[in-house]
């Protein structure tokens, strides 16, 4: 099971391909996390961005591969390790506000 520390979102992947979709805020900052639908079973993954909202309200946020966490579309293979990515990543987005503030 995932934190529902800071999860604002919960629903089908909205493409209509299948699939489930979270979405959590920390400070104008997030992560979209899909578990889009695979042949095998057996083959969970999640792929996951971070993202910068420009509405919070109206969920409305650009992909943002200028942090240190991800420069990509990260990939994983089981719910523990995406757990404790998000429990840091959380953490990040709190500094990284307080830095933004400071300039």
């Amino acid at each position: 099971m995932f934190t529902q520390e800071n999860l604002i979102l919960q629903r089908p992947e909205p493409s209509g391909n299948g699939g489930v979709q979270f979405l959590y805020e920390v400070k104008g900052y997030g992560i979209l996390a899909i578990n889009p639908p695979m042949e095998e079973i057996s083959q969970l993954h999640w792929e996951v961005d971070v993202i910068k909202f420009t509405d919070v309200d109206k969920y409305k946020f650009e992909v943002c591969h200028t942090t240190e966490l991800a420069n990509k579309t990260l990939v994983f293979y089981n719910d523990k390790t995406f757990n404790e990515f998000l429990l840091k990543a959380f953490d990040y987005f709190k500094e990284l506000d307080k830095l933004e503030k400071m300039l």
